[in-house]
């Protein structure tokens, strides 16, 4: 399905496995100059297998790019807890920047089925709702930001499901798929933050995030405009 990225596969495949390994606290020390390749190969991709005169594709980038410099205040977060709430804002710039691309794909025809997005306005109303409610009294003063963010992400997975029948399959079925990864990692990461640390946080939150990048950049690189009936 996705031979003709067999080569970028290989060589994220490894960014992944060296992002893994950091989790340990033996390799930790090498986190600053392992950690931007994953948005910075991924951008670099997508900007040589593109035409970037598309606002989707520019739109994408702009995404991996406020996700970069999310990475970067992350790795930080443990030293001050302003850069965990500047990764916070620059994750949610990403997400609000995946939204409008997705969005451009609703319009192309808006009459097509709304099948996947009506199920996913159902899956993250009732999770989104659950979840910000169990956390919440652990959250303090970070309660109207997390809700924020938990507001935003939900529509960014929302218009992801909307793109059903307004492009071609695949690309539908990777940025549906990546929308739900990162869903997955950012609850992994708010529990493991607010709630109780787990063990395993580290390799769940990144392996998750790693996953839906890639899905939604060879989304986009994937991507056909399509008008269904």
């Amino acid at each position: 399905m996705l031979k003709n990225h067999k080569n970028f596969t290989f060589i994220f495949s490894l960014i992944i496995i060296l992002n893994l390994l950091v989790q340990s606290t033996f390799f930790q020390d090498y986190v600053l100059f392992i950690k931007p390749l994953i948005c910075i190969s991924l951008g670099v991709y997508l900007y040589t297998q593109t035409n970037m005169n598309a606002g989707f594709n520019r739109m994408v980038l702009a995404g991996l790019i406020f996700s970069l410099f999310g990475d970067s205040f992350l790795m930080f977060a443990g030293s001050d807890v302003y850069f965990f709430l500047y990764g916070l804002v620059s994750f949610l710039l990403a997400h609000i920047v995946y939204s409008m691309a997705f969005f451009r794909d609703f319009k192309n025809n808006p009459q097509a089925s709304k099948y996947y997005g009506h199920l996913m306005l159902f899956v993250m109303g009732v999770f989104s709702l659950s979840y910000y409610s169990w956390i919440r009294d652990y959250l303090n003063d970070f309660r109207i930001p997390v809700m924020a963010y938990m507001f935003v992400i939900s529509i960014m997975a929302i218009l992801a499901g909307y793109r059903f029948k307004r492009v071609n399959l695949l690309s539908f079925r990777l940025i549906y798929w990546g929308a739900i990864f990162f869903v997955i990692s950012d609850s992994a990461l708010a529990y493991n933050k607010f709630v109780e640390p787990f063990s395993f946080a580290g390799i769940l939150i990144m392996a998750t995030y790693m996953i839906a990048q890639y899905l939604i950049t060879i989304g986009a690189i994937e991507r056909n405009v399509e008008i269904f009936k």
